[in-house]
């Protein structure tokens, strides 16, 4: 689609203003600030899913990762595992151990590695209309790993510890409900990746990044004939050192607003309405990058009939910065009801994903620091299939897809061309994007078994297929590129047994298969994710649960992306106590 040149001081500032000030009234999101939170105390608001732990820093909404125990709600998502999986891999809200959400709760785990994971909650305020709660998170390690590649020195310390707390807020109105949060984040880490012998940039010296949150939001009663909704959010960042040790890290604020509203359709059961968003990031260091400013309307109608509906909408899409554009697009989807137990569903949508600094530092805190990674445009993403579940306590899903984005990014190793004294290639200990125009096709299925109660089976197996155009990485130029460190293949398992009141089991597998990195000139195999994991939980009395959870049991050792070891066989164990 043909890009519009807009003029940023003409268009920019009324544009935000206006949506800053209809965002009065804000809606709870989905907050992801720490992907694999240790989020043990369900939130409020009862659609949002507890998250499973800390590893990666902060986000606004939508991340883009899956973790490999994962829940099968979503029929069709994504198998992709956590970005940081095993470094470390902590034990599990997964194991289910019953957090009391009416007061409070005391979690710790620790094993080798030095993996420790902890969390400390209070609800201060419990009442009908009122809750007030606050939490401390912590999650840290600070073992060695060994390359998979050859290399001296064959390990690295592999160091991160975050740190949180948050207080949360919500008051129920007669026809509304109004949430309030703010958080601080403190991270530090090192720079870990593989330097093939050539000296280290950092020299293991520890980055550290500082988040400070506050979030605030509106939204009307379910049963309120008209509806609204909105959020404001802000968040303040700061980090230690930039591109060398010498440069001043990244530093600025992130400001996302968003306001919308639905109203009946006259004479049908369905209904109209429009969401309008700003997202807009100014940065404070370094002083030559651009800021950031991304506008979204989006219309919508949505159609209810006997056993069907359907959502007819759009996104208008301007962004401003390094470059200025308009985008339009879809945003539709239909279900039809086959029985009352299965359907036929299809998704079409698109958009523009801005990766803003805290958005980038969500997928992997090992980017080069001091950089921002160009936004990319989905022009189409399409996703269909059929759930059945006729049989009592089995599931079936069969989906498939296709998705075309520009200037999609692809973490591999930070290299460059040395011809003094001699050609070669230098690696340093840090991710750059590479970037290319990605088209993915998918197909798989998800099944889910539970029919003898104590014992639930669920299994997930996705084949997705990659072109990738018009691929660089910095100034060079790549023919042959793939989808690096993406998967061709995805199988994932789960099995959870209830052997008693007091005990129950879990097992769960990951399979990531074909995946490749660029690295001297040339793409790379890497190794297959294998990786197994098994809990237990044993509940001595209503306060008080043990746990033990093991991961990478096979030991297998495989790369996060290339470069980046994961931890072989762990195992962490610790307690919960509630209050």
């Amino acid at each position: 689609m043909k890009k519009i040149k807009l003029k940023m001081k003409r268009y920019v500032f009324p544009l935000a203003a206006g949506l800053v000030v209809a965002a009065g009234v804000s809606a709870q999101q989905q907050d992801s600030l720490l992907r694999r939170q240790m989020e043990l105390e369900r939130q409020f608001n009862p659609t949002l899913k507890d998250a499973v732990k800390i590893s990666s820093l902060p986000a606004l909404p939508e991340p883009a990762v899956r973790k490999p125990n994962v829940e099968y709600a979503s029929w069709a998502g994504r198998t992709n595992p956590p970005m940081e999986i095993a470094i470390p891999r902590p034990a599990s809200i997964m194991t289910e151990i019953p957090y009391s959400t009416e007061r409070g709760y005391f979690f710790l785990n620790a094993g080798n590695y030095a993996n420790v994971d902890g969390a400390l909650s209070y609800r201060l305020v419990e009442t009908d209309n009122d809750r007030l709660s606050v939490r401390v998170l912590h999650n840290s390690t600070n073992g060695d790993v060994k390359y998979v590649q050859q290399s001296d020195p064959a390990t690295v310390t592999a160091y991160f510890m975050d740190n949180k707390g948050e207080a949360e807020y919500s008051h129920r109105f007669d026809a509304s409900r109004l949430d309030v949060e703010a958080s601080y984040l403190l991270s530090q880490f090192n720079y870990y990746g593989n330097t093939f012998g050539k000296n280290r940039i950092f020299d293991d010296e520890k980055q550290r990044l500082k988040v400070f949150h506050a979030k605030a939001g509106l939204k009307s009663a379910e049963s309120e004939e008209n509806r609204y909704r909105g959020i404001v959010d802000f968040k303040h960042f700061s980090s230690k050192f930039g591109s060398m040790l010498t440069e001043k890290g990244m530093a600025g604020n992130q400001l996302e607003a968003m306001a919308g509203m639905m109203k009946p359709l006259d004479g049908t059961d369905g209904q109209w309405g429009a969401d309008a968003k700003v997202t807009g990031v100014f940065y404070g260091e370094p002083s030559d990058v651009k800021n950031y400013l991304l506008v979204n309307a989006a219309p919508f109608v949505l159609f209810d009939g006997m056993g069907w509906n359907a959502r007819l909408g759009a996104d208008v899409l301007l962004q401003f910065g390094e470059n200025d554009m308009v985008r339009v697009a879809p945003n539709m989807g239909v279900t039809l009801m086959i029985t009352e137990k299965s359907s036929l569903y299809a998704n079409v949508k698109g958009g523009i994903d801005d990766n803003t600094y805290l958005n980038v530092m969500q997928e992997s805190r090992y980017y080069k620091p001091g950089m921002v990674l160009k936004p990319s445009f989905t022009l189409v993403d399409v996703e269909a299939g059929v759930k059945m579940g006729e049989l009592e306590g089995f599931r079936l899903d069969i989906f498939g897809g296709f998705r075309k984005t520009d200037d999609a990014h692809f973490p591999v190793m930070d290299q460059v061309l040395n011809t003094d004294p001699v050609t070669e290639w230098v690696a340093n200990e840090r991710l750059v994007p590479a970037y290319g125009n990605l088209s993915h096709s998918h197909i798989g299925g998800v099944i889910r078994w539970n029919i003898w109660s104590p014992l639930d089976v669920s299994f997930r197996l996705k084949k997705n297929f990659y072109t990738v155009k018009d691929a660089r990485v910095g100034e060079l130029e790549i023919d042959e590129a793939k989808a690096w460190n993406l998967p061709d293949l995805e199988a994932d398992v789960r099995v959870v047994m209830q052997t008693s009141d007091e005990v129950k089991f879990t097992v769960d597998y990951y399979l990531a298969s074909g995946r490749w990195s660029f690295f001297n000139g040339e793409n790379v195999k890497m190794e297959n994710i294998n990786d197994l994991n098994a809990g237990v939980v044993y509940n001595i009395t209503d306060a008080i649960s043990l746990n033990v959870r093991a991961h990478n049991i096979l030991s297998k050792k495989y790369d996060i992306w290339y470069g980046h070891p994961a931890q072989t066989f762990n195992i962490l164990g610790g307690f919960t106590f509630q209050f």
